[in-house]
């Protein structure tokens, strides 16, 4: 009996380890295991890292939540997703999952640079706006800033017309100073540099934007963060699966509207009518602004591949942004290239971070906007397209001011940008809390500015058979820094300390060459000698350096999540300022309270977050001062004979000013942010006020006691102040659909408050009127074309003109505008300080964005608009193409004959509202379903976009999107110079392996 127990207890017992062997022998196999990943209230998360724990074997959800991993039996995976608490889980053989992430609260306070700390929403106590990547432009943005444009409040960026070679401009909270830069501060990945440093990233590459408005951020960067901070942070390599992915669009452009002139039948009827028999009549029929027109293109492509674990990563990318403008030979391409690697070592206690990107951008530039396009416009309708016998271009001999813009368009005017950074960081953390970091960077430009006008046009002829320019300006920059960082939770308590070291060095050289006389146009401008002329001044060169030391602390404090305080205290030191003013201080501080919560709001269900804030800073500017402006200097002025040898002179080409300093802005913000309902409704809004003091500006002083006729000094004063509302809502968000609304508002206002005082004890001031701009052409002769100023006491940029009251009949039949005696003397004199008033001003009083974006199961479509209110633009295009006092030389508008305007005198006539909506993009995308081939391809996306699809607007002109922010003579005139506007219709696609 026994024996018989014993045997079949030996056969049960080798079953088992049999089917113990088979298990481990299973477990050890690789198998195929596939899931879906999905939030609490049952939707996909698309997106989601799948990692096989301790490996680089990893993949991402699709849009449906699904994932298809294979992985030994016996392995585990780790599931996450930002904002979501992360799971592992022990496969034990299983192939199917379903997995529910639930959201991680202290996550969903996702850190957001600010300036050299990192903080989050639920520490910051001041405003600052972070646009993450899904919340980007889309359809075809080449450059940067089209990525923000209208996402914030407050930030305005313009681009005018279609030229594909030029670049927008931007202003965060308006115009503070006059001589210095008014644009932001941009710090990539820690290193600082201006826009074009950030063209020298792809929009592509580019994980979030951080907008510091205020000056209790911007007060970090001390003598640089006058005109705000961007902080970009590229996008880096991750802990995950290894990836590869395409990322393309192709479109075309066509011109949105051109300006439409008498065609060469209407010209001749109308000179016929009109009795002009001297009239030229070159036999043809041509359509000028046509015949320098093309259909455009628009590609990017970019590639990117990394890997990487939760010990080490890195990613690459490159790239090309190519576009061929409407205008014949106008084109820009931009190639980049972008390096990041990460590794942690010693039980993750030393973190070394090292990152490069490089750019070299290729601009075809129309050379000469206003002088090509007024004469692609005006010219000639009955003169021949082609070339004369000789190989000139025929020519009206009495159009002095404009050149057949067939023969403009073979100018070569070329650029060449080429930016390298190279740049790395190293963190050691002595304690959980406790961290030093060490950051350097080195930053090199080169610029090469290259112009050939040919000897067989107008303009070539003008300047003795020919001209040829070189121009290379380079610069090296090198910056580093030391920060010592403690963060600790205590009870209730949060503090945050940071103390800071910096340096930054900057070098600059360059040359520039020019020679005429050129017997062919077969060289162009790769060879100089070619040309028989060059005098003196035609050949320069330069070089220079300042450097910038810095110190600073900040402690940010938080109690009990309720209130939290923010100190900012840094100084500065610059070579290139006065003896007397080497250092700055600039300290802010800020406050903030987090109602909601408090207990009489914390358990009400609809509010998520409210918190009130406020915050008072000083920040500086130092961009109108070059090296050596506070000294006293002397320069080559011309060539002499001495003893029968040529030599050179020397002259004085500055005042010394010991006083030299920064401006220094103060600043005011109070502001609310709110989200409610979970997040589905969300907003913010502020109030600021700031004042720029020791405003610079140079002035005219006389000679004896100074030693030149020119001095920058510090007496001016300038304020703004504004109100800006952002709100956004998800008033649907189901498993199949989900719509997205949001927009922005900002009020903004402008005042010059002062530009005079006291120097040396001689009293410095400035004109009344200063003007910027003034209409240019054909009969626009004297001192009476002004059209835009500066005044103190208005806003920079207004127009001041003479009233019109309309037009009248001269007795010939001709009409005239009839100016009104303003100052009620008896006499209409058009002069600065007559009969002149101010019209209204360049700047919109009001800037609007606005997104709507929509998802239907895979598909989705984004909209998205902006706007502008409340400003003017004087229309000189159409001043200047009716006056038919210039007529047959110059062509006319359809209306000119039958109005027969005979003057040209400037007055608010032509001064129209600028007020307009504009609808930047549609964008239509699709996410295939990759199921079947997610082992090779994650995802593939397709999108089909239209940008600039239509204005709504009262402006008469081709465009109101002019330049309305930057100071200068184009600010809020239309005068003859905008490169069409064109509308982009594009492909692209996505793709993920």
């Amino acid at each position: 009996m026994k024996q018989k127990i014993y045997s079949c207890s030996a056969r049960v017992s080798l079953l088992v380890l049999i089917g113990l062997l088979c298990n481990f022998s299973i477990f050890a196999q690789d198998i195929t295991v596939r899931g879906n990943v999905k939030d609490v209230t049952g939707e996909p998360i698309i997106g989601a890292s799948v990692l096989q724990v301790g490996t680089t074997n990893g993949i991402i959800t699709d849009v449906d939540g699904n994932f298809s991993l294979t992985v030994p039996g016996n392995s585990s995976i780790n599931i996450s997703y930002i904002g979501y608490i992360p799971q592992t889980l022990a496969v034990n053989g299983q192939t199917s999952f379903n997995i529910i992430l639930k959201e991680d609260v202290e996550a969903l306070d996702e850190v957001v640079v600010v300036g050299y700390a990192t903080g989050s929403k639920r520490t910051i106590s001041g405003a600052v706006e972070k646009i993450k990547k899904e919340d980007m432009n889309v359809g075809v943005v080449t450059n940067p800033l089209e990525s923000i444009k209208g996402k914030v409040a407050g930030v305005v960026i313009n681009k005018q017309g279609g030229d594909p070679a030029s670049t927008p401009s931007i202003r965060v909270r308006g115009t503070t100073s006059l001589s210095g830069g008014n644009d932001p501060l941009v710090v990539i990945d820690g290193v600082f540099g201006d826009l074009g440093l950030l063209n020298a990233l792809s929009p592509s590459d580019i994980e979030t934007f951080t907008i510091l408005k205020d000056a209790s951020e911007t007060a970090q960067y001390g003598s640089r963060g006058a005109s705000g901070v961007i902080v970009v942070t590229t996008t880096k390599g991750k802990a995950g699966a290894v990836s590869l992915n395409y990322d393309g669009t192709f479109g075309v452009e066509s011109v949105y509207k051109n300006i439409d002139m008498l065609n060469a039948a209407q010209y001749r009827s109308a000179v016929e009518v009109g009795g002009y028999v001297n009239a030229l009549d070159g036999g043809a029929s041509t359509n000028f602004m046509k015949e320098m027109q093309r259909t455009g293109f628009t590609q990017n492509h970019r590639v990117s591949f990394g890997a990487g674990n939760e010990q080490s990563n890195y990613r690459a990318s490159i790239g090309v942004i190519a576009q061929d403008g409407i205008i014949d030979g106008s084109d820009m391409r931009n190639y980049t290239a972008k390096l990041d690697a990460n590794q942690r070592m010693f039980d993750d206690r030393l973190k070394i971070e090292f990152g490069m990107f490089g750019s070299k951008k290729v601009n075809n530039y129309v050379n000469d906007h206003q002088k090509t396009f007024y004469s692609a416009a005006s010219f000639n309708p009955t003169l021949p397209a082609a070339q004369n016998v000789d190989g000139t271009w025929p020519e009206d001999p009495n159009a002095n001011e404009i050149d057949n813009p067939l023969g403009r368009l073979t100018i070569q005017d070329k650029e060449d940008n080429a930016y390298l950074n190279a740049h790395g960081k190293l963190s050691f953390n002595f304690t959980p809390d406790l961290m030093l970091s060490v950051f350097g960077s080195y930053t090199y430009n080169e610029k090469i500015n290259s112009t050939y006008i040919p000897n067989n046009i107008k303009a070539g002829i003008r300047e003795g058979s020919g001209k040829a320019s070189k121009t290379q300006k380079n610069s090296d920059v090198l910056m580093g820094n030391i920060t010592l960082s403690y963060k600790k939770d205590f009870g209730k308590n949060h503090v945050d300390v940071l103390g800071l070291m910096e340096g930054q060095s900057y070098k600059f050289n360059g040359f520039g060459a020019d020679a005429r006389g050129f017997g062919t146009n077969y060289f162009g401008y790769d060879n100089l000698k070619a040309g028989a002329n060059v005098k003196y001044g035609d050949v320069t060169s330069y070089a220079n350096s300042y450097n910038i030391s810095s110190f600073m602390a900040r402690l940010n404090y938080m109690f009990d999540d309720r209130y939290i305080a923010t100190v900012n205290l840094r100084t500065d030191g610059s070579s290139k300022l006065g003896e007397n003013n080497k250092w700055g201080f600039f300290p802010s501080a800020s406050a903030a309270w987090v109602i909601s919560n408090e207990a009489f709001l914390k358990d009400i269900e609809q509010i998520t977050n409210i918190k009130i804030r406020a915050g008072y800073g000083l920040t500086g500017n130092q961009d109108a001062i070059s090296p050596y402006n506070s000294l006293s200097l002397m320069q080559p002025t011309g060539i002499t004979t001495v003893n029968g040898q040529q030599t050179v002179t020397y002259g004085y080409a500055r005042n010394a000013n010991p006083d030299l300093k920064w401006e220094t802005k103060k600043m005011f913000d109070v502001g609310v942010d709110f989200s409610l309902l979970d997040s589905r409704i969300s907003g913010s809004v502020d109030y600021y006020n700031s004042r720029t003091t020791d405003l610079l500006y140079e002035y005219a002083v006389p000679v004896p006691p100074f030693l030149y006729n020119k001095l920058l000094a510090n007496l001016g004063e300038m304020q703004n102040n504004g109100v800006e509302i952002a709100l956004s809502g998800t008033p649907v968000q189901t498993k199949d659909f989900d719509l997205k609304i949001s927009a922005n508002v900002s009020y903004q206002k402008n005042e010059l408050k002062s530009l005079s005082g006291t120097y040396m004890g001689q009293e410095l001031s400035t004109s009344e009127y200063m003007r910027l701009g003034s209409i240019n052409g054909a009969g626009f002769i004297g001192g009476n074309t002004g059209v835009i100023y500066q005044m103190v006491g208005q806003p920079v940029g207004v127009f001041y003109l003479p009233h019109s009251r309309g037009l009248v009949n001269d007795g010939l039949g001709s009409y005239t505008y009839q100016v009104e005696d303003l100052d009620k003397n008896g006499t209409v004199d058009i002069n600065d300080g007559n009969d002149r008033y101010v019209a209204g001003q360049a700047t919109p009083k009001v800037f609007m964005g606005a997104n709507i974006s929509m998802r239907y199961k895979r598909f989705d479509l984004q909209v998205q608009m902006s706007g502008a209110f409340g400003h003017k633009i004087y229309n000189g295009t159409s001043l200047t193409y009716m006056n038919m006092n210039t007529f047959p030389t110059y062509n006319v508008l359809p209306d000119a004959p039958s109005m027969n305007i005979k003057d040209n005198t400037v007055t608010d006539y032509w001064l129209e509202k600028g007020d307009y909506v504009n609808i930047d993009y549609i964008t239509l995308g699709y996410n295939f379903n990759v199921k079947k081939i997610d082992k090779v391809i994650k995802n593939i996306r397709l999108t089909a976009s239209v940008n600039n699809v239509h204005t709504f607007t009262n402006y008469s002109g081709l465009s109101p999107m002019i330049n309305n922010t930057v100071v200068g003579s184009d600010m809020g005139v239309d005068d003859k110079r905008f490169y069409p506007l064109t509308r982009t219709y594009s492909l692209g696609l996505n793709i993920t392996f």
